[in-house]
């Protein structure tokens, strides 16, 4: 019980924490979004995001260094992919005109059909965006190193991430920073003695799960906050606000296409 609170505990922080930068394609498709009013887009958005970044976590925690040889050689398409659908919303959200009433009415939009699509695009970016992978095995490592440096109980979690962070700094070159010294990882013996086994994929999948629902519940907070605190803006800077988010958009799927033609 121990070892399983800690986890879904570091779980829910690591989802809330690493998910508070805005600078990333989901959210900022969300907040040009949200600036619309359109917060049941919003949320299938955010939840079409969390779902994939569960089976990202899970098998960044486990799998990861098998998956690496064989996934790499697909990354350029996928980069390709998912840089042209980002390049397509960029468009979308650049051509997007606010309603001035609605907004003086403090209303949202009553369309439902125009909310469509937000699970299927969260999925496809997330999808489509390798790096989430890289991203979220460094920021578990930074975080179980964190957890062991404080003598938690991961049920050792902490030695398997070590590991693959180990596996994957040889075969990508990439350095890793810990909290702490590697060597005192190894020497916790009641996270040893708990890390084999159907309880240690247990626990992967609490620490997968409670990331994705602390990642959709900052998701869904800064949908509420920006539809909430909109109507304080005056409607042209909402519609500069949301060219200049789908220019952003349009510059990450540009610098993701280039990314995948370096890597061909």
């Amino acid at each position: 019980m121990e070892s399983f609170l800690t986890v879904a505990i570091l779980g829910l922080v690591a989802g809330f924490v690493f998910s508070i930068p805005v600078a990333g394609p989901i959210s900022i498709l969300l907040i040009s979004k949200a600036l619309n009013g359109r917060l049941r887009y919003c949320l299938r958005l955010s939840l079409g995001a969390a779902i994939v970044e569960f089976f990202y976590v899970f098998i960044a925690i486990y799998g990861i260094t098998q998956l690496y040889e064989t996934y790499k050689s697909f990354i350029p398409f996928l980069l390709f992919g998912g840089s042209v659908f980002l390049l397509y919303v960029g468009l979308k959200v650049i051509k997007t005109k606010l309603d001035l009433q609605a907004i003086k009415r403090k209303e949202l939009p009553k369309d439902i059909s125009l909310d469509k699509g937000g699970l299927r695009t969260g999925l496809i970016i997330n999808i489509t965006n390798p790096s989430l992978f890289i991203g979220w095995l460094t920021s578990s490592f930074l975080l179980f190193s964190f957890a062991s440096a404080v003598n938690l109980n991961t049920g050792g979690l902490d030695l398997i991430v070590n590991e693959n962070v180990q596996q994957i700094s040889e075969m990508t070159e990439i350095e890793f920073q810990s909290f702490n010294d590697p060597d005192l990882e190894l020497n916790d013996n009641r996270n040893t003695e708990e890390s084999s086994g159907a309880f240690s994929i247990f626990l992967g999948l609490v620490y997968a799960f409670t990331v994705a629902i602390g990642s959709y519940v900052w998701l869904t907070l800064l949908s509420k906050l920006v539809v909430k605190y909109r109507g304080r803006l005056n409607v042209k800077l909402l519609n500069r606000m949301i060219q200049v988010l789908g220019v952003c958009l349009i510059g990450i799927a540009v610098y993701l296409i280039y990314q995948a033609i370096m890597l061909l």
